[in-house]
């Protein structure tokens, strides 16, 4: 069968939906996109990916036009398809194809209004090697190579705890569940460290981190050994093997060019 628009699933979850599950929290918090946290929230619990829903996502900023681009790249049509949502948040094969050039032409009509050159040029000189629109890519060089963070975290510029530690919250993370406690989860994970101006993956430690709200979340089937991601501290989706190997490896070579360290081949 055919999916339309907005249907293309996986596991039954929808792209949409997906997208929602990963942009919930931050939106919460009021660092990303528009005022429309409660149905963000109902659909992504419901699994329903509603008209409101779709509008929504339409107004972030930072994912909704990388997500156009995937998907421009990739042929289809929807940038709310599953596969180009995956791609965005976990990553997946979408981004293996897309040339460096149309990438970086793609970050030049968007930043270069926004941003000074000497904000951007660092990262632009990484062109042969950043040709993935992954949200880690976003996260590790908006912070380190253009000098933008949430107000809130201004003042930890420059200090290897704070900025390491605002990172690890922005990014998505991966983590195997240790322990399902009422609305929390116990999972082990790499933590993002900053150390000397460097970004990498530190040793695995335990975090608590929310799995529901009122009652309700995103994983609640989960147990003892699965994998889930996670964004500032709730847990967004459950991940199978392939897609945990797929967001650590995306991670690291956003990591690599943060630290303008040409990615290994």
């Amino acid at each position: 069968m055919k999916l339309n628009t907005h249907e293309s699933l996986r596991g039954n979850t929808s792209g949409a939906v997906f997208s929602a599950r990963h942009s919930f929290m931050p939106n919460r918090l009021g660092y990303c996109g528009p005022e429309e946290n409660q149905v963000l929230f109902d659909a992504a619990v419901e699994n329903n990916p509603t008209r409101e829903l779709i509008e929504a996502l339409h107004q972030f900023r930072g994912a909704y036009p990388y997500q156009r681009f995937i998907a421009n790249e990739a042929g289809l049509r929807d940038p709310l398809d599953y596969r180009v949502t995956e791609a965005y948040w976990i990553g997946n094969s979408l981004l293996e194809n897309i040339p460096p050039d149309r990438f970086y032409q793609h970050l030049r009509e968007r930043l270069e209004s926004k941003f000074s050159r000497d904000h951007i040029k660092r990262f632009f000189d990484m062109r042969p090697y950043a040709s993935f629109p992954h949200h880690a890519l976003h996260v590790f060089n908006a912070f380190s190579s253009m000098g933008t963070v949430p107000d809130a975290f201004a003042s930890g510029i420059g200090k290897d705890d704070k900025v390491g530690g605002l990172m690890d919250q922005c990014r998505i993370s991966w983590g195997r569940i240790a322990t399902v406690d009422g609305k929390d989860l116990m999972i082990e994970y790499e933590p993002v460290v900053r150390k000397e101006g460097r970004l990498l993956l530190g040793q695995p430690i335990l975090k608590r981190i929310l799995r529901q709200m009122d009652g309700r979340g995103f994983v609640d089937n989960t147990r003892p050994g699965d994998w889930v991601s996670f964004h500032w501290g709730f847990a967004a989706s459950t991940l199978n093997e392939s897609q945990v190997a797929s967001l650590k490896k995306y991670t690291l070579r956003a990591m690599h060019i943060a630290n303008t360290v040409p990615v290994p081949q």
